[in-house]
């Protein structure tokens, strides 16, 4: 008890020291836009132009480059403000059923006022993500609780957070919800599933596990109690069809606009002009390549080793290597995009059976604080500053 007692205080600890560090990223990031945090929102001048009533006075506009973080922010401004279904994203039924950030962070900033946005939404985001370590420590046998330094130092939530995009939180979400699932919470476990499912419709794989062992078993208490949140999904989908808004997007997308065939995406990517080029901003993509067969070779491994026990751990895994394995080559494309794939595999790796005495499992553990000084790197040195303008 003493030795958990310290390693616990040891965490909150680096807790505490990580937390100091991300709030000097936010204050370098934001230096060239006057402070502001909007800037992180990453609102493009289009559709900024296209949504003018959603957005609020003084906020950082971006002649180009916005990011995803504009659609939370615009899906959550509509649904507390405006309510008229007047927004326009670039596809609606794809955002539409990821409105978990949207309807949280909104929720707040409707109380607090949405000229707070950027700020409500960084503390939800962080509040969350650090709940999340400590279950995630809970989780973690004795001998094993230090390797919660990996996900608390993980670049692909770090990057998701200050992006102000749901990833982490989808995945921050699914840690605390199988905390309560592995301690027989089932209510919460349930709860915190449907927040998951609803932030991104990935979650509905931890579920199909645990559904698919309570039919086997005849519980079926359990198996209905356990497949609420698939069918809250199925009815937001369902609802979303039945009520579009006004608009369904510039550039309304389907499943296969945004996928290929396996790993052409990668080989794409390099392609410039018809020919192959090898430049060094390609070498973190080439991490990310060395990552996913990793963990696709340590995954197929942990199936074989230990089926009973990591099976609820290794759908989702599955899941989301399939998900990087088809993806276009304008996500390999991008650190950000690619980044956030990986959101959800980092902690969850870290519970399989063994997890650590894996050699592949150890490199992309590697692989991952690499990618997190490359990051901080790459905010304070690479990324360039953009041409931007404060909203009326």
């Amino acid at each position: 008890m003493q030795n958990g007692r310290v390693k616990q205080r040891q965490l909150w600890f680096l807790l505490v020291f990580f937390l100091l560090g991300v709030g000097a990223l936010i204050y370098y990031k934001t230096a060239p836009y006057e402070h502001s945090l909007s800037a992180l929102i990453g609102i493009w001048e289009g559709f900024y132009e296209i949504n003018p009533n959603l957005v609020d006075s003084q906020f950082v506009i971006y002649k180009s480059g916005g990011y995803d973080g504009q659609f939370f922010y615009f899906l959550a401004k509509d649904m507390f403000v405006g309510g008229d279904w007047d927004l326009i994203v670039d596809s609606y039924h794809f955002r539409f059923h990821r409105m978990g950030l949207s309807l949280f962070v909104g929720l707040f900033s409707s109380i607090f006022g949405f000229s707070h946005y950027p700020l409500v939404t960084l503390l939800f985001l962080f509040v969350v993500f650090s709940l999340s370590v400590f279950s995630l420590f809970s989780l973690l046998p004795d001998s094993k609780k230090w390797l919660v330094i990996f996900y608390l130092f993980s670049p692909f939530s770090l990057n998701a957070n200050l992006l102000l995009v749901a990833d982490s939180l989808f995945v921050s979400f699914g840690i605390i919800a199988f905390y309560f699932f592995t301690n027989k919470k089932d209510l919460l476990a349930v709860f915190f599933f449907l927040l998951m499912v609803i932030t991104r419709e990935l979650g509905i794989l931890f579920l199909i596990p645990i559904v698919f062992n309570a039919l086997t078993e005849k519980k079926w208490e359990k198996m209905a109690l356990y497949s609420i949140p698939g069918i809250v999904f199925v009815c937001l989908v369902g609802y979303g069809l039945i009520q579009p808004p006004n608009h369904l997007g510039t550039n309304p997308l389907g499943f296969r606009d945004m996928t290929d065939f396996p790993l052409f995406g990668f080989f794409k990517s390099f392609m410039e002009n018809g020919s192959f080029q090898f430049k060094p901003k390609e070498f973190p993509k080439v991490l990310f390549f060395i990552s996913f067969l990793a963990l696709s070779i340590a995954s197929i491994q942990s199936l074989k080793d230990s089926f009973s026990k990591n099976i609820n751990i290794l759908v989702p895994i599955f899941g989301s290597l399939f998900v990087i394995l088809i993806a276009e080559e304008g996500y390999w494309r991008s650190f950000d995009n690619l980044s956030r794939m990986f959101t959800l595999i980092l902690p969850f790796t870290l519970l399989l059976e063994d997890a650590y005495k894996k050699p592949f499992i150890r490199l992309f553990l590697g692989i991952s604080i690499t990618l997190f000084l490359f990051l901080i790197i790459r905010i304070l040195w690479i990324t360039p500053h953009k041409e931007y303008f404060l909203s009326l």
